[in-house]
C-alpha cells in the first residue's frame, strides 16, 4: 500500500497511511468531529481510481481527485418515508424466495442481463436477478401500482415533457410551483430537494414527492407536494425539482430543474372609492408679503434708493420733486446739482411771497 501511495516520492504521506494517521473528511451530518489532538490532517491519494469500504477507510472520487476518509456510521433519523422505504425494499425482497417459482425466477434472471446498473467509475455491471425484481416491484410499490411476478419487457421512453420549473410569488395565492409540461405519455415521478441557497448550482440529495398530476394550460401546479414535505419557500432561495419518468417499473433519466423565488410584489396603492370628497375650506390666507406689495404703485415708490448706476442716477435727476422729508431715515439720493436747483426754486418762491 505504501507503494500505491508514492512511497518513494512521498516517504511522509506512506507513513501516515501505515500509521493510521491518514487523512480522513467528511464527517457525515450529526456526527462529533474528532478531538484537535486526533485529527487527522487532509490529503488526496496518489492511488488508481475507486470507491468504496476498503477496512475502516471509505473511498471516493472528487472534483479534485482520489480521496479518502474514515468510516462513520450515519445519522439514522428513521423518519416514516425512510421506515416506508425499507418496508418495500424488505417484503420484495422477501417475495423473491416466497412467491415467486423457479422457473419464474429463472426468467427474471435472464432478463436481468439486459439492465444495466446505475454506471461507477464509467463502467456498468448486469443486475441479478433478485436485484432486478426488487427494482422493478419497488419503483412499483412507491407510485402505488401492484408487484408483478413476470418480468416487464424493456422500454423505450419518449422525451421528457416537462421543460422547466417556474416559480409565482403574488399576493392572493403566495408561492406557486408550477412545471411546464407538454405532451404526457408516461407516469412522471417528481423529487425535491429543501430550499436552498440561491448560489448552489446543482442539487444534491433529492426525496420523493408523488406523480406528477394533470396540466391545466400547459403547466402543473406542484406546490401541494413539495409545501407537504418541505414547507413554503421564502423569497431569495432557490428550489430543486427533479422529474423521472416511469413505465411498467422502468424508470428512464432523470431530468432536474431549479428556479429561485422571487420577492413578493409591492402593495399596490389604494384605489379611489365611488364616494364625492368634499374638500376643505382653506385657512384665511396670511397677509401679502414684501414681495406682493411691492407691485402695489405708490408715490414714495421712486424715492428709494436703486443704486450708483448710470440710469438710476439720471433717472433721479429728471424727476421733478419734493424731497420726502416726512419719512424719516430716508436717504438722499439727488445729485449735489438737483440739490442746489431745489434751493434756487425755493428761494425764489420765498422771495415772490
Amino acid at each position: 500500500m505504501s507503494h500505491a501511495l508514492g512511497g518513494n516520492l512521498y516517504p511522509k504521506a506512506a507513513e501516515a497511511w501505515q500509521s493510521g494517521r491518514l487523512a480522513c473528511v467528511g464527517l457525515a451530518a450529526g456526527r462529533r468531529s474528532r478531538p484537535a489532538n486526533e485529527r487527522l490532517s487532509s490529503m488526496k491519494l496518489l492511488d488508481s481510481p475507486r470507491t468504496g469500504r476498503l477496512g475502516s477507510h471509505i473511498f471516493y472520487p472528487s472534483p479534485f481527485g482520489q480521496c479518502c476518509r474514515a468510516l462513520t456510521v450515519p445519522h439514522d433519523p428513521k423518519t416514516p418515508a425512510q421506515s416506508r422505504a425499507r418496508a418495500i425494499f424488505g417484503s420484495c425482497s422477501n417475495a423473491w424466495g416466497r412467491t415467486l417459482t423457479e422457473a419464474q425466477r429463472l426468467r427474471w434472471v435472464s432478463a436481468a442481463q439486459t439492465a444495466p446498473s446505475h454506471p461507477s467509475l464509467g463502467q456498468y455491471y448486469h443486475l441479478s436477478g433478485q436485484q432486478f425484481y426488487v427494482q422493478i416491484n419497488s419503483t412499483r410499490h412507491c407510485i402505488g401500482q401492484p408487484p408483478v411476478a413476470e418480468p416487464p419487457a424493456p422500454v423505450v421512453f419518449s422525451p421528457n415533457p416537462v421543460a422547466g420549473l417556474e416559480i409565482v410569488n403574488d399576493a392572493e395565492s403566495g408561492v406557486r410551483l408550477l412545471l411546464n409540461v407538454g405532451t404526457v405519455s408516461e407516469e412522471i415521478m417528481v423529487f425535491g430537494q429543501p430550499p436552498c441557497s440561491a448560489g448552489r448550482m446543482k442539487h444534491r440529495r433529492v426525496y420523493y414527492l408523488g406523480l406528477l398530476g394533470p396540466a391545466t394550460g400547459g403547466q402543473c401546479d406542484i406546490t401541494a407536494l413539495y409545501t407537504a414535505r418541505f414547507g413554503q419557500p421564502v423569497s431569495g432561495q432557490k428550489v430543486f425539482i427533479v422529474t423521472i419518468q416511469t413505465k411498467s417499473g422502468w424508470k428512464g433519466q432523470e431530468w432536474s430543474h431549479s428556479a429561485i423565488v422571487p420577492p413578493p410584489p409591492e402593495p399596490v396603492s389604494q384605489q379611489p372609492t365611488g364616494k364625492t370628497r368634499v374638500a376643505k375650506s382653506k385657512a384665511p390666507s396670511a397677509p401679502e408679503t414684501a414681495s406682493a406689495s411691492a407691485k402695489i404703485i405708490s408715490p414714495l415708490r421712486r424715492s428709494v434708493y436703486k443704486g450708483s448706476t448710470r440710469d438710476a442716477r439720471q433717472e433721479h435727476e429728471g424727476l421733478e420733486r419734493e424731497h420726502p422729508a416726512s419719512i424719516p431715515g430716508t436717504p438722499l439720493v439727488h445729485g449735489l446739482l438737483g440739490a442746489l436747483r431745489r434751493l434756487v426754486r425755493v428761494g425764489i418762491g420765498a422771495a415772490s411771497a
